[in-house]
């Protein structure tokens, strides 16, 4: 894996550093002391991972992360806090995980190994099963028309009702990544072959109109807009 660290303070970068390279030997990993110089570094480098400190003296970490994704969807962030009520947030923008100050490395370990397997290539799946209340249903993923979180798990709307989940909506994004899916919002995954319109929304905002669910117009993220209009060749 490719690993970058991000964090103002020399000692927590170091000490994430040493720590990292005790679990993963062959890991690469380069640092950045503040959120302007990781954003140079990520113009020129992919990384697999990044881990980000919530407070940095010329960014917040949750605001980095909406453009560290802009720049690179696909990797994943870890958020490096010694506040544990930033736990929420991280999951809430989409972080695969947070380490708390002063890092642990049995803690860490677990970190490493899901990141490992995020990075990892996932065959793409055509169906998955999704409990109803009594029992699991099988659904064809094209059904799909977008996901929603809810609580600690999620909502499902397909084209043949929708169900409640206990995995979260970053799971649902990683296991339907190799379709046309999109993260739309931090709390909604959509299907792109479902979209019918965008339109107007709140405060110069756009929403996106899907297919059999019109009534409900779902508001895309300012920092997701470009590339979802980017999919349409917009």
């Amino acid at each position: 894996m490719k690993i970058a660290i991000v964090d103002d303070e020399r000692p927590a970068r170091s000490e994430l550093s040493f720590l990292i390279r005790e679990i993963e030997p062959d890991t690469e990993i380069m640092e950045a002391d503040s959120g302007e110089s990781f954003l140079e570094l990520l113009r020129r480098n992919t990384f697999d991972a990044c881990f980000v400190d919530i407070n940095m003296g010329d960014i917040s970490g949750t605001a980095l992360a909406s453009l560290i994704k802009n720049i690179q969807p696909d990797i994943q962030i870890v958020f490096a806090t010694a506040y544990r009520e930033y736990a929420v947030k991280a999951f809430e923008l989409g972080a695969v995980d947070y380490v708390m100050k002063p890092f642990d490395a049995e803690r860490l370990k677990k970190t490493l190994d899901r990141l490992r397997d995020w990075s990892s290539p996932v065959a793409a799946i055509d169906k998955v099963m999704l409990y109803n209340g009594t029992a699991f249903q099988v659904v064809e993923v094209r059904d799909i028309i977008y996901i929603e979180s809810d609580n600690r798990g999620c909502l499902i709307h397909t084209a043949a009702g929708d169900f409640q989940q206990n995995e979260t909506l970053n799971a649902y994004e990683q296991k339907l990544r190799q379709h046309q899916f999109f993260r739309i919002h931090k709390s909604y995954l959509i299907n792109l072959d479902a979209v019918v319109k965008m339109v107007p929304g709140y405060n110069n905002g756009y929403n996106v109109v899907l297919r059999g669910y019109e009534k409900n117009e779902l508001p895309i993220g300012r920092t997701q807009l470009k590339e979802f209009r980017q999919r349409f060749g917009k």
